[in-house]
């Protein structure tokens, strides 16, 4: 039977007062949670908590119907003594619903909206653009409908969220809705960022409320301030947990009686008619005053991207891609295995960093484009950055999902837009431009590295004789025979000055005569150099005296071009210019060499078994394709046949620049020599292939100038010390000015974070108030690579890109700034294991104490002392007790709270003398969890030895013996 038939059967027949969890559900038929979960959607099954509402619903409406006043934990009590699995936290939001005239709007809206639909209505909502609109967030789009219609200027309204779910874009659109139907009389967004004036109350009330003349000093004239210009309209409080106790004090007036005064008035109030919608990542019970919750009626809770439906995903993905089509005026070919990748990934802050990822993806395909790597702006599997390229593998997605989603490559198409330039004119001057910035960003990444410059100068020619021959190969499109608009591209100055040029040229070198090709390319590249000289930046080239020992005759020439450029006009071209003038010279003026150079060195890979052919299947797939042949032996095959086969091979393929074997044995490399005896044709050999040489054997046998002796040189470099990467012994150092204890608690936190970072990094922990803290830097870096530094003191002369600070490492930006910097990222981070969760510092056995309250304070505080979790924790743990009880049988409770106030995972554990009460239940053992990166596996394991083991626990004072049973069992 299929799972979706197996799904309906079981639900057909389930308990309607306990419906079955998806988890329930995955138990019954041995498949994942993921699995059960897409299924259902795609069935148009409610969740558990959607399908027991109704039911629950019209229990409540009978109870409160006969008892009116009844309190919620009352109830409670009576809605789980019918056999109800409903928390207090869930009947408490429903009971509100039933209660409130807005939850009848909402129903009025969408009833509305099914007759307009009925009606062939024409009127555009403007939230039908959000994703989302009729899946995931449609509940909480008929929330900010009702919001924005309730009468009589709409309903105060909190949006909350992670970072980057779109709750600034919700506000918008609920401007536009308020416009659309006339509910705001002046068509202003007024959008105040509470965290530009947290700390300074009287700015801020100067800037929300206006100010009177004197009212502090530098106050010379009135001014209205926010709420006046608001005034009929809306105004958005985004990041409204930045504003202090005072801050939100400050609006208690406005909301409650819509007056206000401004700064320095005693007696004047004014008037104003306004909705205010406020967001904020935070959690609200913590962030905000009590009394400033209560005022706001609405929460609209947006969804993590996480969260969010696989098809929406997408949706996000061809958005975000289509506006950088439109931007580089060219098709983006989204390739399918990228694709893959992409919706398995879920990025930390959601919406708003997979948008600032897909960007980054676009400008490197297109760099891609611009340089020749690839025929077409392409998104593929290689250039994905590498925490994306392995999403696919470390996520939990339904695969059978995405590949009912997707069957092929997408094509994202730009938006035609007339007045904008063609994709040819921003492709070829975006050429020159990028030429530059390739320069400065490569000699700065590998002078960074400790790469000698004489091998990054070599480096960076090859690539500037690419790029400038990628400029020459768009010359030749029918566009540039179109004189009007290249004039109109770069100007009529430059125009006409480059026409001179010309006339010039043609007296040094004749054979450039009528050569068209070089005076677009000039001119594109002098219209860039113009722009970047006004704009302050500065011009270099990478080996000037080389290019003029190689190219004398057209370095000559081009030091004469840039001196008669700088007397013809008003600025002055830096002498660095010469060398790529020399360079646009060399390309027209040796065609036929440039034109056989394009040819690539052979690759052939030997090797036993079916090695060969999987390792270049491997490669083709990771870097897009090549013309690289595999040759697979059999271990009991002569290797006169297989050399035989290499002989005719070699005969067959374009071998203009030579032969590379790449081969598994030492014995094999000598098949080079006699296949050059043989055949004539030069040949070389490499031994011990493995994927990642023959992906750099590829890569590189595309450099121009390169030969097959350098070619294999690189290789066997690479092979016995990579170009770029140090070897001398990885070092983090974390010092405290006072002693060594922080640093040792950095390094805790760091370690429950980043699990194999003591693998590869040695991490030195020191007090510095006795020492000298240049010297002692300078002493780790005498033997030692130091790649990363945490303190509370930066040292001055110290490369602050490295630096960090312990207040920093302890936020996730931070972390993930660190990460990135240190290369952490690469890590596999896997679950954590039990061993790292239990410390014998933080298990209390036999404890006495009189109340629930006292051993939740007492486990919070000692998870605070060791740096587990945040300031907020203990008041969140309570906050999470009152929605529901953590009692989960065995005499067993779990006190926890979100993995917001979590540094790391550990659990704080706390045996009872005596059994306490839990809120109407006996406890004999709390274990207090604080969950950061805890899988659910490691979660259930752990629960399972503890409940196994629960009668040893309760009535042992050992600790060790503790540890030992729940380590082990």
């Amino acid at each position: 039977m299929e799972i979706n038939k197996k799904i309906k059967k079981l639900l057909s027949n389930e308990d309607k007062k306990n419906p079955l969890t998806d988890q329930q559900l995955a138990l019954k038929l041995n498949v994942s949670r993921e699995k059960v979960t897409v299924t259902r959607q795609k069935l148009n099954i409610k969740s558990s908590k959607e399908r027991l509402k109704p039911f629950l619903v019209e229990e409540i409406r009978s109870i409160i119907k006969k008892q009116s006043n009844i309190s919620i934990r009352e109830l409670t009590k009576v809605i789980q003594q019918k056999g109800y699995n409903a928390s207090r936290y869930l009947i408490d939001q429903e009971i509100k619903k039933i209660k409130s005239p807005f939850y009848k709007k909402e129903k009025e809206i969408e009833n509305k909206e099914i007759k307009n639909k009925k009606n062939g209505s024409n009127i555009e909502d403007p939230f039908q653009t959000v994703i989302g609109y009729n899946g995931t967030l449609k509940p909480q789009i008929q929330q900010a409908k009702a919001a924005v219609l309730y009468p009589p200027y709409g309903l105060h309204t909190l949006i909350t969220g992670e970072s980057g779910v779109g709750k600034s874009y919700l506000a918008r659109k609920m401007f536009e809705f308020a416009a659309q139907n006339r509910k705001i009389s002046e068509n202003k967004f007024v959008v105040f960022n509470c965290a530009d004036y947290a700390d300074n109350p009287q700015l801020l009330y100067s800037h929300l409320f206006g100010h009177v003349k004197g009212a502090f000093t530098g106050a010379s004239n009135d001014k209205d301030g926010l709420l006046s210009k608001a005034n009929n309209s809306i105004l958005f409080l985004d990041e409204v947990h930045r504003l202090s106790p005072e801050g939100q004090e400050m609006l208690f007036n406005v909301i409650d009686n819509g007056k206000y005064r401004r700064l320095g008035e005693t007696e004047t109030e004014h008037k104003v008619n306004l909705m205010i919608i406020a967001a904020t990542t935070e959690d609200i019970e913590s962030s905000l005053l009590a009394t400033f919750r209560r005022r706001i009626p609405l929460i609209i809770e947006l969804p993590s991207l996480k969260k969010r439906e696989l098809q929406e995903k997408l949706d996000f993905i061809k958005l975000f891609i289509a506006r950088e089509s439109k931007q580089i005026k060219r098709k983006i070919i989204l390739k399918y295995e990228a694709v893959r990748a992409l919706l398995a990934y879920t990025p930390v802050n959601n919406i708003g960093q997979l948008e600032s990822n897909l960007k980054v993806i676009c400008a490197k395909a297109y760099l891609f484009f611009v340089t020749e790597v690839k025929s077409q702006v392409e998104i593929s599997l290689d250039i994905l950055p590498s925490e994306i390229r392995r999403s696919f593998l470390n996520e939990s997605v339904d695969r059978e999902e995405i590949r009912n989603l997707l069957r092929d490559d997408i094509k994202v198409e730009p938006a035609l837009d007339r007045n904008l330039i063609t994709s040819q004119e921003k492709n070829i001057y975006n050429v020159t431009e990028d030429i530059y910035k390739y320069i400065e960003e490569k000699n700065q990444e590998l002078s960074g590295i400790g790469i000698p410059q004489e091998k990054i100068n070599t480096e960076l020619t090859f690539r500037i004789e690419e790029k400038i021959s990628r400029l020459f190969d768009m010359t030749k499109e029918d566009f540039y025979k179109n004189k009007n608009m290249l004039k109109g591209v770069i100007g009529e100055k430059i125009y006409n000055l480059i026409n001179e040029v010309m006339v010039m040229l043609q007296e040094e070198l004749p054979e450039l005569v009528l050569n068209s090709q070089l005076q677009y390319a000039l001119a594109i590249h002098l219209d860039a150099v113009w722009q970047r000289i006004k704009s302050g930046k500065l011009i270099k080239y990478p080996d000037l005296e080389n290019i003029k020992k190689k190219h004398p005759q057209n370095y000559a020439v081009a030091e004469k071009v840039i001196n008669f450029i700088n007397k013809r006009s008003d600025i002055t071209i830096p002498r660095d210019e010469i060398g790529y003038i020399t360079m646009y010279l060399n390309t027209v003026t040796g065609p036929d060499e440039r034109e056989n150079d394009q040819s690539e060195i052979a690759i052939i890979i030997v090797s036993h078994g079916m090695v060969a052919s999987s390792m270049l299947k491997v490669a083709n797939y990771l870097l897009g394709g090549s013309k690289v042949k595999a040759v697979n032996m059999s271990f009991n095959e002569a290797p006169n046949k297989v050399l035989k086969k290499l002989i005719a091979l070699v005969k067959k393929i374009e071998h203009s620049k030579g032969i590379l074997l790449l081969v598994d044995m030492g014995s094999l490399t000598g098949f080079a020599e006699i296949i050059e005896e043989k055949t004539g044709i030069k040949t070389r050999a490499v031994a011990r292939v493995d994927t990642v040489m023959l992906m750099e054997a590829i890569r590189w046998s595309k450099l121009k100038d390169i030969s097959l002796n350098e070619l294999v040189a690189r290789i066997n470099q690479s092979n016995s010390t990579n170009l770029y990467n140090k070897k001398k012994h990885k070092v983090l150092l974390i010092y405290c000015m006072t002693g060594e204890g922080v640093a040792l608690k950095v390094k805790d936190y760091l370690l429950h974070r980043l699990f194999n970072l003591e693998r590869e990094y040695e991490i030195i922990t020191t007090g510095i108030y006795n020492k000298d803290l240049e010297e002692f830097i300078a002493d780790i870096e005498a033997a030692k690579e130091l790649v990363g530094l945490i303190g509370n003191l930066r040292p001055q002369s110290f490369n602050s890109n490295i630096f960090f600070s312990v207040d920093e490492i302890f936020s996730e930006e931070g972390l993930e700034r660190f990460k990135e910097r240190v290369g952490v990222q690469e890590f596999k981070q896997e679950d954590i294991k039990i061993d790292k969760l239990i410390d014998k510092n933080i298990i209390f056995p036999l404890l006495k104490v009189n109340s629930k309250d006292e051993v939740i304070t007492l486990l919070a505080e000692k998870l605070k002392e060791k740096g587990v979790v945040k300031d907020g924790f203990l008041d969140a743990v309570k906050k999470r007790e009152e929605w529901g009880v953590t009692y989960i049988g065995s005499g067993i409770a779990i006190p926890h709270a979100d993995s917001q106030y979590v540094n790391y995972s550990q659990a704080a554990l706390a045996i009872m003398e005596n059994s306490l009460d839990w809120s109407g239940y006996k406890v004999e053992v709390i274990c207090m969890f604080a969950i950061k990166d805890l899988g659910v596996e490691c979660f259930k394991e752990f629960y399972k030895i503890l409940k196994e083991n629960i009668e040893l626990i309760k009535f042992t004072k050992d600790i060790n013996l503790i540890k030992e049973a729940l380590l082990n069992g």
